[in-house]
């Protein structure tokens, strides 16, 4: 009679299966109260968020990452305002742990959060600067969708709400309320890298298997080993001797010198089309596939900049809330930093342009040199013009007569002044006999225009000017013949 196995069972149970209680009654408390990671990709692929750093020794995808990543590391930036003396130590500080920094605060794009912690130390120059700042182990923390980051170290139960404005820096992309962690463009990245991974194995087992071409030997007789041994020589000499009532054909898998090789191309370009379009947004980085021209390339540089500034935008936060703990460390004044060029460099084509097309009688408005000249609200006035620019006369102070023999080509502020005058009646002048008393009896360019006036006391500023123009050009032909007739 066969003994019952209860016993011992129970026995194993009791003397095993009691650290698995116990691994799982600790793991059970390490994770309870923890929002789960509601990202579907992951739910269906079965990983963590931290395991997509798996994908970063893909060939393709660690180059496009790059990409992204020597882009936002060769963006030049300035802290505001720079002529404070703090902003000096500010600048000596990022330009220590920028890399750190922005590649820390950029893998958020990768992986939907990242979490930086800083170590803070007093300088020799007398200020709290930075000892050292980087990125932590994600799976550590845990962003909440009211704004708390919550540490959970492994291991541990225990939760802690950590300080966000001195000691550790979130920087998320795209969270929601239902999705605190952030969207993860790995996960987006993950399906890529699973058929391409699978596809390359696939591939070699079949180049394995069908790489070299297999041998069927077919004889006459039954001496069956000698083919056997003559076609594994065959293998590996390349020749094959064998007796004229034998047969060998070669064996092979159809298409798998040129169908097969072009069906894997297809597969591994789209691939490979495919990251390039997810990370760079365009597919024009590693080729063109077979095409290029000019509009090609400037909708990548357009998209290029697309991104960039894109990642500008996610990283200037975190790079911000750096700059305003060292301030309140410090008790400095506020400071900025500012990713991106410096200043617009006068473009002198440009300017040389607007002056033409200024002096042509075109009016450029406020925004457009704002805009294009990188100046400020307030910086641009309006001319003050007065009604008389001088207030002494001359001998002809503004000539009302034009004596050119020909009609000169008028701007359009002349035409418009044409088209105001024509409109006008005819402009009563004064007799030639009036005229020549009225000079006789001055002395002078002020007392011809005082005579004038009591003499058209009721005349309009423009018919005055007229007259006072015909009488002191009166005034010089008569007083140089006088002047000639006394010699």
């Amino acid at each position: 009679m066969a003994k019952s196995k209860k016993g011992k069972a129970s026995k194993k149970a009791l003397s095993k299966g009691g650290l698995y209680t116990q691994e799982a009654i600790s793991n059970f408390f390490v994770h309870f109260g923890r929002q789960p990671d509601n990202d579907e990709v992951l739910r269906k692929a079965g990983i963590t968020r931290h395991k997509l750093r798996v994908l970063l020794d893909d060939d393709e995808i660690a180059q496009a990452v790059e990409t992204r990543i020597d882009a936002l590391l060769g963006t030049p930036y300035r802290i505001e305002p720079s002529e404070t003396p703090e902003s000096k130590f500010l600048k000596d500080i990022f330009d220590e742990w920028y890399f750190e920094i922005a590649s820390g605060a950029l893998n958020a794009l990768f992986f939907g959060y990242s979490v930086q912690e800083a170590v803070y130390e007093l300088k020799p120059e007398g200020y709290i600067g930075l000892q050292w700042i980087g990125e932590k182990p994600m799976q550590w923390f845990e962003p909440k969708n009211d704004g708390r980051l919550i540490l959970r170290k492994e291991g541990s139960s225990q939760e802690h709400i950590v300080d966000q404005i001195f000691k550790f820096f979130l920087t998320r992309r795209k969270a929601t309320y239902e999705q605190p962690y952030g969207k993860a463009l790995l996960a987006t990245l993950y399906w890529m890298f699973f058929f391409k991974q699978n596809g390359f194995k696939f591939w070699a087992k079949f180049l394995e298997r069908f790489g070299t071409p297999i041998l069927l030997g077919k004889c006459k007789d039954t001496e069956t080993a000698d083919m056997n041994e003559a076609l594994l020589n065959a293998h590996a000499q390349s020749v094959l001797s064998i007796d004229t009532e034998d047969d060998v054909t070669l064996l092979s898998a159809s298409g798998s010198s040129g169908t097969a090789g072009a069906a894997f191309e297809t597969f591994n370009r789209t691939i490979a089309q495919q990251i390039q379009k997810i990370i760079l947004g365009q597919t024009l980085t590693s080729g063109t596939d077979g095409q290029g021209s000019y509009a090609l390339g400037q909708v990548h540089e357009n998209v290029r900049a697309d991104k960039l500034k894109s990642d500008m935008r996610l990283v200037t936060p975190t790079l911000q809330a750096v700059v305003d703990a060292l301030c309140a460390l410090n008790n400095w004044a506020e400071h900025k930093i500012v990713l991106g060029e410096e200043a617009k460099v006068l473009n002198t084509e440009q300017a040389e342009r607007d002056t033409r097309l200024k002096n042509a009688g075109a009016n450029f408005s406020d925004a457009y040199f704002i805009r294009e000249y990188g100046l400020q609200e307030g910086d641009l006035k309006p001319a003050e013009q007065g009604m008389f620019s001088n207030a002494q006369f001359s001998a002809i102070p503004n000539k009302a007569f034009a004596f050119a023999t020909g009609t000169k080509k008028l701007s359009a502020e002349q035409q418009e002044v044409e088209e105001l005058t024509n409109g006008q009646g005819e402009l009563q002048l004064l007799e030639s006999d009036q005229v020549k008393a009225l000079v006789f009896k001055s002395d002078g360019p002020e007392s011809l225009a005082y005579n004038l006036m009591q003499l058209i006391p009721g005349a309009t500023q423009t018919q005055f000017t007229a007259n006072l123009d015909q009488a002191l050009y009166a005034a010089d032909v008569l007083g140089y013949v006088t002047a000639q007739n006394g010699k």
